[in-house]
Order: structure tokens, then C-alpha cells, then sequence
């Protein structure tokens, strides 16, 4: 039987720092509370990040909408002759 290769997602270590076992998050591993708290930090910025993307998307999209809303064309009236 093979042995289970475990290592810290955020530094690459494969000794423990400070912790008796790996600590878990979302099925990573991680060798110390540190690395854990770092590699949470930035997967929250980076969701934050996509999330005002998408903010910005949805803005622009409305924006859009309106002005294609405020230039629609004006119906031509016939000429008097």
C-alpha cells in the first residue's frame, strides 16, 4: 500500500509547524496555523475581487441598457406637401 503524500498547500513544507497533525480547510492541508490563516486571506481576497467584478459588470450592463433605452429613435412624422 502506498503512503499518502502530505504537504502544505501554502509553503510546499512537509514538517509540522507547531501543530501536532496537518490542519484542514476546504481539503487542503496546511503545516501551521499561519499558512492556514495566510492562504484563507487571500482566497477571501480573491472572491472579493471577483465579486466587485461582477458588481462592475452588472453596473455597466444597466448603464447600457439605459442609454440604448434613451436613444430610441424618434418616428418620423410625414411631410405636409
Amino acid at each position: 500500500m502506498r503512503k499518502k503524500l502530505v504537504y502544505c498547500e501554502h509553503c510546499g513544507g512537509m514538517e509540522l509547524s507547531g501543530t501536532g497533525e496537518f490542519l484542514l480547510f476546504h481539503h487542503l492541508t496546511f503545516c501551521c496555523v499561519d499558512c492556514r490563516d495566510d492562504y484563507r486571506a487571500a482566497d477571501e481576497a480573491r472572491r472579493d475581487g471577483e465579486r466587485a467584478a461582477a458588481t462592475l459588470a452588472t453596473v455597466a450592463e444597466v448603464m447600457r441598457r439605459d442609454k440604448a433605452a434613451a436613444r430610441k429613435p424618434v418616428s418620423k412624422r410625414p411631410r405636409a406637401a
